[in-house]
């Protein structure tokens, strides 16, 4: 039998809403109402019984045939025979003012945050199994309920999502952590009840309505297989974790010591907290025999019997009942430890971390509190997500007991240092720390492991093979079961770890005086014995007669007895401080044989000893600049000087010793130093930092402009000093520094800004003269073009006669004018940054032999020795611009070798060309015996237009070694010189070496000049130039090779032209008139006739755009100057 999902969705939400208004009112109840309802304490504390109380207890009732779990006989046990361990706690937890179990032990321990810290992270981890335990309560029975058992993941996943909501709603709206919550504990007191409502209706149904009574039960248990014998080892640990559980759970020390108002809520918890776990295992029993004579031979997951047996019978009401029994136990347990460890998470973990960090410190108040709500919420969210993940992993067959117990061990790893705390003065932080680590680290091996890697050797056969180390049979202990194996070892070790560092570490006094606090609480023992008259009588003596009255106004009965003491002991704080106060007031209620006028006596005495070394400080404390006020344990000021009354502009008397911290602070956000829609708020955080021992810094801006700087430490003990010091000064400078700062920045970045103006103009005027070079090197490029290839006709047509000679020197002139207009070409583009770099790998005697070649003829023309060493490497370069710089290096050793003066100069003119390798590089050398270069020449002769020697006619501008400069730059290789005055000169280049053979290498192909057949005649040529010189001087070659040309100087007259002929090659000039180019002319023609034109681009504009333009629409390029050569191979390359 199932129910419609929706409906019991609906049903669970509405229970959820329900105790959200319960809780929402109860808030809303005065807090006094609260004192007089100790039932609604206990029942709160009922927290404790989980899901697995609610169906795991039956589970393990069908196992072992007990009717009362030992966790439950151990946590009776605990609230009956260790009630004064459990007062002293609370006593301390009030006086204190303590926010945790975590806050409680580290406080003991001189506050010490890593400890804190530990425990904080310990909870989180202990809790998280425990969480999943009740979301996977929650969700199986859900899925029983509805019959919806595909859903899985997707119900948990939303019963995860919906107390997430919850949680936050309940429990993250203030910041105070101490701050109690009586709505909460208002709803957890209903949801105990809905749980024990639900298991007794369940019970009676499974007695009175499975069976016939009692007896039909008892004989239907006979007839069922025998359960096995209880496990006393098992037993006897439950019980101990039950004992050490019921104070130690988070969420249990939470709502038994933080949400106690009063002593008599605990006392009555005592008698009452125990019927109830009484009363809800009543029928854990007869329900387990139903299930078991329901389902025989483990049908059914006995951990289900609570809800399978109605809806076994048909009673989907009963079932519902019990849904929201179980939800009610699950929830109660998952909001509470939530709202629990998102407080101490945030407390311990989270707050220091923020109050390091610099956009947090104490001056943004408001920010921080909103931050640290903010990360209680997140904190919840994670924790509760982290469970859902947990309950995905965990095996499917594993009982809800098991990983119940899984979370308690690691939690009652606290006990050491609980009970240690309460009992021995020598414990230490270290030692509880240690204690804490080895137990958590014994827990993990010995139960957490093993329930994931259930099949590891390492869990069969022990770590590393050794048998002693098994998981569950360390040391040889293999007669206990997993679970009191894993209690005894994991808490033996904790204790014994705690005990050795304790007495082998040093105690601070804040450890000493702290042991004192906690261990000697026989101050509630004494002051049981004084009556009003003796409070009366006290105040009288040290206190004036209006305060002495005001005692009056309490009623006389016992119940209020407590309000008059705390009273009294306020005002005698105020006027003797706390110790003496102590001493009094024990004296008055325990020395019967001394006087209560000698006890004034000997306190007068000694007040009178103390007020001579109180004035002797406060003569010095008046002295200093700073002010300074010291609050006590309760929050109250016990100290200051004049300077902090003034600082903080205290009216004159304000100010007395025993006024709370609260006065002072709210007076503050009167006066608007404390300021903001958040203030009261900040009143409370702040004054929750100072009991915590938090220490702070922060700067305040008075509303008179004043700036100060305020420092908090907490003291030894119990305490808080604060030092407050006026700043302004400090600010004021610190502003002018400032202002300094950002004017030299402006004045900086203004200068930066000019500097930059003059390089961008220096940039431009460097772009503008490469440009003018560019398009002057192309004008002059055009009548050379033509002069060139008429002086190529020219030759051809006197050759064997006279003016053969004059033809050959106007060539020569002509190719000198050539090398000066590539100079300058050359310069201009590598300083645009247009030049391509080609890097491959060639061998290096393919560019040095030709060069061999060349300067052999033109060495011994001047009677120069030339030899090249030959060499076999292989080089990574570009192969152009390496021969280029090699070439100038040539160069310049044979016009300058033949420069020798003296004695010098009958020597043989050298020059050698060379080649030396280097692991990962090659240097290329020119050496030469010539005059060699000073120190100041070889810093000038890399500068253009630079020449050494201006008495020798040495054609060029000087650009040479420029050119080779830059693209060495370009190439990223080294170029070196080495010369001494009348020995000669080295140039070297050091380029990277290739590691690949030569064969694997292009090999360097012969360049011919073997003469083209005549094979044009007759065949039409359409040439296109806009310079008419130079389309004559190309007609004209072309017309001597016997082509039929045509000319034109724009498309119009191309047009006009192919009119009447159609050409079967196109010449044609890049820039043309109108800043038309002749590839864009051309690809027209072929588009507008459809024809596919072979074409010769002829430019001398060496850019890169040119180049790629022309590549583009599939056109070869030729650099003008056209050699006829070069132009006539080409030709016959497309024809």
């Amino acid at each position: 039998m199932s129910l419609d999902r929706w409906f019991v969705t609906f049903v669970a939400i509405g229970y959820l809403a329900l105790l959200f208004v319960i809780a929402y009112l109860g808030q809303k109840q005065s807090p006094t109402q609260w004192r007089s309802r100790p039932w609604i304490y206990s029942l709160a504390l009922g927290v404790s019984c989980t899901s697995w109380a609610f169906y795991g207890t039956v589970g393990q009732a069908a196992t072992t045939g007990a009717w009362l779990a030992p966790i439950y006989i151990g946590s009776i046990l605990c609230l009956v025979a260790a009630w004064p361990m459990l007062l002293k706690i609370l006593t301390i937890v009030k006086q204190q003012n303590l926010t945790s179990i975590a806050d409680f032990i580290a406080f003991r321990y001189d506050r010490s945050p890593m400890l804190a810290a530990a425990i904080a992270l310990t909870v989180l981890i202990g809790t998280v199994p425990y969480i999943a335990l009740q979301l996977r309560a929650i969700s199986t029975s859900f899925d029983l309920l509805t019959g919806t058992y595909q859903s899985g993941i997707s119900t948990a996943f939303v019963v995860t999502l919906v107390l997430i909501v919850f949680s936050i709603l309940f429990g993250t709206r203030q910041i105070a952590a101490s701050k109690q919550n009586q709505g909460l504990m208002l709803a957890i007191a209903v949801s105990s009840i809905v749980k024990l409502f639900a298991l007794l209706a369940v019970g009676i149904f499974a007695t009175f309505y499975v069976f016939d009574g009692v007896e039909h039960l008892l004989a239907a248990q006979k007839q069922l297989p025998q359960a096995p014998v209880s496990n006393t080892y098992l037993a006897v640990s439950q019980a101990i974790l039950g004992a050490i559980t019921i104070f130690i759970l988070p969420q249990q020390f939470h709502m038994m010591m933080i949400e106690n108002h009063h002593q008599q809520e605990l006392k009555t918890a005592r008698w009452l907290y125990p019927a109830y776990l009484l009363l809800i295992n009543v029928f854990v029993l007869p329900i387990a025999i139903a299930g078991q004579a329901s389902f025989p031979g483990g049908s059914v997951d006995a951990d289900t019997f609570v809800l399978t047996l109605p809806l076994f019978y048909q009673q989907a009401w009963l079932g519902l009942v019990v849904f929201i029994g179980g939800l009610a136990a699950a929830t109660s347990m998952v909001i509470v430890s939530a709202i629990v460890l998102s407080n101490m998470l945030s407390t311990e973990v989270i707050t220091p971390l923020m109050l390091k960090m610099k956009r947090f410190d104490a001056s943004q108040t408001p920010q921080l509190s909103g931050s640290l709500l903010s990360a209680r919420r997140i904190t919840i969210g994670v924790t509760l997500l982290l469970a859902f993940s947990f309950e995905r992993f965990i095996s499917q067959h594993d009982h809800l007991a098991s990983i119940g117990l899984l979370s308690f061990v690691l939690l009652s790893q606290f006990a050491p240092a609980t009970i240690g705390a309460l009992y021995w003065r020598k414990g230490t932080s270290q030692g509880a720390l240690v204690g804490l680590v080895v137990g958590a680290l014994v827990w993990l091996y010995t139960l957490f492991l093993p329930l994931f890697f259930k099949e590891s050797s390492w869990l069969t056969h022990g770590l590393f093979g050794l048998e002693w180390l098994k998981p569950t049979a360390l040391f040889g202990l293999d007669w206990f079961d997993e679970v009191t194996h894993g209690v005894a070892v994991s808490l033996f070790l904790n204790t014994l770890s705690f005990v050795a560092v304790s007495l082998s570490s040093h105690r601070s006094v804040g450890e000493k005086l702290q042991a004192e606090l906690y261990i000697n609480k026989s101050q509630s023992k004494f002051e049981q014995r004084l009556t009003f008259d003796d409070l009366s009588n006290l105040l009288h003596r040290f206190t004036n007669d209006e305060i002495a009255n005001k005692l009056n106004n309490f009623p006389r009965q016992h119940a209020t007895l407590e309000q008059a003491i705390e009273f009294t002991r306020l005002q005698l704080s105020g006027v003797l401080g706390s110790a003496s106060t102590r001493m009094v007031m024990k004296a008055a209620s325990t020395s019967q044989q001394m006087p209560l006028e000698d006890v004034v006596s000997i306190v007068d005495e000694a007040n009178q000893m103390f007020e001579f070394n109180r004035e002797l400080l406060q003569s010095g404390v008046e002295n200093i600049e700073q002010g300074i006020s010291v609050v006590d344990v309760d929050m109250r000021i016990v100290a200051w000087n004049q300077r902090y009354v003034d600082l903080l502009g205290y009216p004159t008397g304000f100010v007395t010793a025993g006024k709370s911290v609260r006065e002072l602070l709210q007076h503050n956000v009167d006066k608007g130093i404390i300021s903001g829609v958040q203030a009261d708020e900040l009143v409370e955080r702040r004054i929750e930092h100072m009991r915590l021992g938090h220490n702070h810094q922060f700067q305040r801006t008075m509303p008179n402009g004043v700036v100060l700087e305020i420092r908090g430490q907490a003291m030894p003990g119990g305490g808080f000093v604060s030092t407050y010091s006026d700043i302004t000064a400090h600010i004021e400078a610190e502003k002018a520094l400032r202002l300094a700062n950002e004017n030299l920045e402006k004045r900086v970045q203004q200068r930066t800004q000019e500097l930059e103006n003059a390089k961008a103009e220096a940039e431009a005027a460097n772009r503008s003269k490469t440009r003018f070079l560019a398009a002057t090197s192309h004008d002059l490029m055009q009548p050379f073009n033509a002069l060139s290839l008429f002086t190529s006709m020219l030759k051809n047509r006197v050759d064997g006669s006279e003016l053969a000679e004059l033809a050959d020197h106007i060539g020569d002139s002509l190719n000198v004018v050539e090398g000066l207009l590539s100079d300058l070409v050359e310069i201009s583009r590598l300083d645009s940054g247009s030049q391509k770099v080609e890097l491959n790998e060639f061998a290096v005697d393919d560019v040095l032999s030709t060069l061999e070649n060349e300067f052999t003829v033109l060495a011994a023309h001047d009677n120069i020795a030339f030899s090249y060493q030959k060499s076999t490497a292989v080089v990574h370069c570009d192969k152009r611009m390496l021969r280029r710089i090699i070439q100038n290096f040539l160069s310049n050793a044979v016009h300058y070798c033949d420069d020798k003066v003296g004695e010098k100069s009958a020597i043989v003119n050298k020059i050698l060309l060379g080649v030396r390798l280097h692991k990962n590089s090659v240097t290329i050398e020119v050496w030469d015996n010539g005059p060699g270069i000073s120190e100041v020449g070889q810093q000038q002769i890399f500068k253009e237009f630079e020449r050494l020697d201006t008495h020798r006619e040495i054609p060029g501008l000087g650009l040479g070694l420029a050119i080779c400069d830059r693209m060495a730059k370009i190439l990223d290789a080294t170029i070196s010189i080495q010369s001494s005055l009348n020995k000669g000169t080295g140039f070297k280049i050091e380029i990277p070496r290739a590691v690949a053979p030569i064969s694997s290498l292009p090999t360097a192909t012969a360049l011919t000049n073997e003469p083209v057949a005549n094979d044009f005649f007759d065949v039409p040529v359409l040439v296109i130039d806009n310079d008419h010189l130079m389309l004559t001087a190309i007609s004209s070659q072309l017309s001597d090779w016997g082509f039929r040309v045509f000319t034109a100087k724009d498309l119009a007259s191309a047009n006009t032209v192919i009119e009447t002929v159609t050409p079967k090659l196109v010449i044609a000039d890049y820039h043309l008139d109108n800043h038309v180019n002749g590839v864009d002319v051309v690809l027209n023609i072929q588009t507008t006739n459809n024809w596919q034109l072979p074409c010769i681009i002829c430019s001398a504009d060496p850019s890169e755009q040119v180049r790629q333009h022309t590549s583009d629409a599939n056109y070869l390029f030729l650099r003008k100057p056209v050699k006829s050569l070069a132009l006539k191979r080409l030709i016959k390359q497309l024809l």
